[in-house]
């Protein structure tokens, strides 16, 4: 496969869709998802907390919106808001990815410029690397799946029953409906 042509404007609203799908999945749950449940610490070390992983995805979606809000901005995953009202109150969690939904619907839902610098620390060293918004996107559609993965977990572990498919990457689930297709054909 070779490399596409690089031009400063694409379209990447399938990209983003990718986004609203796993954010979408993660708003229902959070509309059926106990208050409480949201808060509470699991694990041994009681670490983990559905909240937590929650506010973690929005960070980095408001980051990247930060970053393409104004010309020349970095966008800088380290430096985020860590907003703890989002840890708590499973509603303003819920209100957060709907308008983080929205406003990547509306700011990449057609052409747009591409190109963007990202600031990344790395053994106390800061560099200034080249990255793109569908590349970011991409990152932030697997970081969001992965982060859901284990709030399904958590939210099942309490009792709450999860669609089959949420956080489940969409590469995977392509997989499972091959592999299902193809048992049928050879049967």
């Amino acid at each position: 496969m070779t490399q596409p042509v690089s031009d400063k404007r694409r379209d990447v609203s399938d990209i983003v869709e990718e986004n609203a799908h796993a954010i979408g999945q993660l708003v229902n749950l959070l509309q059926a998802l106990p208050g409480n449940l949201y808060r509470q610490s699991s694990g041994y070390r009681k670490q983990h907390v559905i909240g937590k992983h929650v506010r973690h995805i929005i960070d980095h979606y408001s980051a990247l919106l930060s970053a393409t809000d104004c010309p020349g901005a970095l966008l800088d995953y380290e430096n985020r808001h860590r907003d703890p009202a989002l840890e708590t109150d499973r509603r303003a969690g819920g209100r957060r990815l709907s308008d983080i939904l929205r406003e990547l619907r509306t700011r990449f839902g057609t052409e747009y410029c591409s190109e963007l610098a990202m600031l990344h620390s790395s053994e106390g060293q800061r560099h200034v690397v080249t990255t793109s918004v569908d590349r970011e996107l991409v990152f932030l559609a697997s970081h969001t799946i992965h982060h859901m993965a284990i709030i399904g977990m958590l939210a099942e572990q309490a009792g709450v029953e999860v669609n089959a498919e949420f956080g489940v990457h969409p590469s995977t689930l392509r997989y499972m409906e091959r592999q299902v297709s193809g048992m049928a054909r050879s049967a």
